[in-house]
């Protein structure tokens, strides 16, 4: 009985031992396979590439264009804002300086960069990234415009419609819809004031 019992245990052993090295091979096949899918999938790309190379350009006028719009909203320009209804009808418009602002831009970040001590990693956590302009970017649905009156002198609007903005004059605008003031209360610092 004892026999029996030890053979049966042995037998046992080497089945299991047998299926746990057909499991491994077919694991070890199966990555073998993913392996050259992979490879053959690269070698197909790889082609394409060298026969297909990306271009590349000694100047590119979208490029050029983000950076003329970026020196504009920098350094501020004189323009023109026209403020619209969702069906496209005028509410007001008036001449600016410099380009409309969305509300919710900011000049300080609320996030920072920073490296978490003692995890063992050197991986920086993202932070907020200021514009070159100097903002931080929010999502806002508002605009401030720095309008000018007939001296030239800026005065803020606030609107939550929606703002269009020309980098020049723009005429023949219905003169009863121009935004204006009584009194300007505050004196804005414009690039031309030395800003």
């Amino acid at each position: 009985m004892r026999r029996r019992n030890v053979f049966l245990a042995l037998l046992l052993a080497a089945v299991v031992a047998g299926c746990t090295q057909d499991n491994s091979d077919t694991q070890q096949s199966a990555r073998d396979n993913v392996k050259d899918e992979q490879a053959r999938i690269n070698e197909g790309v790889g082609a394409i590439h060298d026969a297909q190379q990306i271009p590349t350009f000694d100047y590119s006028q979208e490029y050029q264009t983000l950076l003329d719009v970026l020196s504009v909203r920098a350094e501020g320009t004189h323009g023109t804002a026209v403020v619209t209804a969702l069906d496209g009808s005028l509410i007001w418009w008036c001449p600016t300086v410099g380009a409309p602002v969305p509300s919710t831009y900011q000049v300080t970040g609320s996030t920072q960069y920073v490296d978490v001590a003692g995890d063992g990693t050197e991986e920086r956590l993202p932070f907020d990234q200021a514009e070159p302009t100097g903002a931080y970017v929010g999502e806002s649905a508002a605009t401030w415009v720095l309008c000018l009156d007939d001296n030239g002198t800026p005065f803020a609007m606030y609107d939550e419609a929606q703002v269009r903005w020309t980098s020049g004059v723009v005429e023949g605008l219905p003169v009863d819809k121009r935004a204006r003031v009584d009194e300007i209360t505050f004196e804005f610092t414009t690039a031309e004031d030395g800003g």
